[in-house]
């Protein structure tokens, strides 16, 4: 317990010259915050990429001077606060002590009061109640003043687990985070740059699946994020006893570093943007890095069967986009897409791939998140033409996104199921949008164009507007053609179709539309198509009712 001697030997006179330094402190920081604002304005010539990513360091600089005034202003407060209340205190315990002594009364350290005179006992207990509350009164003031100034310090180098909302309020990490997913991208973004490493690294910990998909956070923190995600799914399927199973197997290849896109037979991490451990498993994962040489970057939207079980299956399609294009590529997977192109049973229509619910759900996202790209985009000073692929089933998510106003630079319905599920014409942010499309010959993704146009839209090749380009030939020079060329090309860095869609996304000269066959007699082999499903039905039924 703190004693009579220190008490009356506290040095508060430093504390309030103390408290007039941070006060002096938070007022030289509002300057500096507003003499950057100020530099930054001074030339009105200047604009482009750099000056909008300087704009945006500017902001995030100015908040971080903001909420460090505020921090000083509140140590000098709560010193202040504080000298008042420990001086008011020591001030009561010196006069206590000065009346006990005055009237013969013995005061230990410890406030034991005594008296020679045995009469004087009961003065004597009463006395030292009142001094020993009072040197009570004087520790848990000292603690609580300690305690305070502690978290406001913790606040100036990011140490602790409190981390600053937007509006400067502190607060426990994890609560920070449920109330980060109320914000927009913009303001997340500005708000993220604006934390120390420390305040970041604190967030990603107490809210790793939270972090790693929140658009506005750099990608870089969002990757760090979901490797942590990962680790925490890869426990739960060993704690399970399924450490050997297919899943296990799939979490740790997302943790180990995969082919470099950059440097042919090189490793590198992976570099996972989204991550959720639910559904068909949904992931977003950067091949390539976001860099000035780059030229473009483009979002991959796969179709029907995508999940965790093809994450290394477009990672490797990726790889051989992005080496023929010299541009990163996202693969965009943030939610289940179909599984199946038809089922078997009597209800061949939901969670298939003539179901639009997935393009209705997906489309959303992806809006989001090529927003959140294009932040990071200009936080970096970068350039880049963005291209959006959406291949198969991604096509219609691509087509859907476009109604909805999606913005990007160039867009291509590859093998394209159709052209959007929503009502209304495409509605894409950037006016000067090219748009491209590739189909195979004899590609069955024809059926859905033409067939499935109630649902999807219909068929991207014939669409105003659009380029259809030439699929060509894969590396052995077949032609790029039948069943298994709706994802041939792909598999094919060689193929004329990639090597297009690699032309798209680099902005270089492209090879128009080559009659190398019939797409495919869409209308007369569907009623064949339709007879054996009802041959199919009717099969069934029988199955089901043997008397009929």
């Amino acid at each position: 317990m703190t004693g009579v001697a220190e008490v009356l030997g506290w040095p508060l006179d430093e504390m309030l010259a103390a408290a007039t330094r941070f006060d002096t402190g938070g007022e030289r920081v509002a300057n500096t915050s507003d003499s950057i604002r100020r530099s930054s304005d001074l030339d009105p010539t200047w604009r482009g990429v750099t000056r909008q990513a300087a704009d945006k360091r500017v902001d995030a600089e100015t908040t971080a001077l903001h909420r460090l005034e505020r921090t000083l202003l509140d140590i000098a407060r709560t010193t202040r606060d504080g000298h008042a209340r420990l001086a008011a205190i020591r001030d009561r315990i010196a006069s206590q002590l000065a009346a006990a002594q005055t009237s013969g009364f013995d005061v230990g350290d410890d406030g034991a009061v005594t008296h020679p005179d045995p009469s004087r006992r009961a003065d004597a207990a009463y006395l030292t109640d009142r001094i020993t509350g009072l040197l009570d009164e004087a520790d848990a003031a000292d603690v609580s003043l300690g305690t305070s100034l502690d978290a406001l310090v913790r606040q100036l180098d990011g140490s602790g687990s409190l981390v600053p909302l937007p509006n400067g309020e502190y607060v426990d990490a994890a609560d920070a985070t449920f109330l980060l997913k109320l914000l927009p991208p913009e303001m997340i973004a500005r708000y993220w740059a604006s934390l120390n490493d420390a305040q970041r690294r604190d967030l990603i910990e107490a809210a790793p699946d939270v972090i790693g998909n929140l658009n506005g956070i750099d990608f870089a923190d969002r990757a760090a994020a979901n490797t942590r995600s990962i680790r925490d799914a890869l426990t739960v399927e060993i704690q399970a006893g399924r450490g050997g199973g297919e899943k296990a197997g799939r979490l740790r290849e997302l943790l180990a570093p995969a082919d470099d896109p950059r440097h042919p037979g090189r490793k590198a991490p992976r570099s996972i943007l989204g991550f959720r451990d639910e559904g068909n498993g949904h992931f977003i994962e950067m091949v390539g890095d976001l860099g000035p040489d780059a030229t473009g970057v483009a979002v991959l939207v796969p179709g029907t069967g995508t999940g965790l079980h093809s994450v290394d299956d477009y990672r490797r399609r990726a790889v051989g986009l992005s080496r023929a294009s010299g541009a990163p590529v996202i693969v965009y997977a943030d939610g289940d897409l179909p599984q199946e192109l038809i089922d078997t049973d009597l209800t061949p229509f939901e969670n298939t791939a003539f179901d639009p619910g997935a393009a209705h759900r997906l489309a959303p996202r992806l809006v989001d998140f090529t927003g959140a790209l294009d932040q990071q985009l200009a936080v970096s000073g970068l350039t880049l033409k963005t291209t959006l692929i959406g291949h198969s089933y991604g096509g219609s998510v691509v087509g859907t996104a476009e109604q909805l106003g999606i913005r990007a630079d160039r867009i291509v319905y590859a093998s394209s199921a159709g052209t959007g599920v929503e009502s209304g014409p495409w509605k894409n942010a950037n006016p000067e949008v090219q748009r491209y499309s590739l189909t195979p010959p004899g590609d069955p993704i024809h059926y859905a164009q033409v067939l499935g146009a109630p649902v999807h839209g219909g068929d991207p090749d014939t669409a105003p507007g659009v380029t259809r380009l030439d699929t060509g030939r894969y590396a052995d020079g077949t032609v790029v053609e039948g069943r298994h060329a709706h994802s041939g090309y792909l598999d094919d860095p060689a193929s004329g179709a990639l090597r297009n869609i690699a032309a798209v996304v680099a902005g270089r000269e492209v090879t128009p539309y080559v009659d190398r066959g019939p797409d495919i007699d869409a209308r007369g082999q569907a009623e064949a198509i339709v007879d054996g499903l009802l041959d199919e039905t009717l099969n069934l039924v029988s199955l089901v009712l043997p008397g009929r």
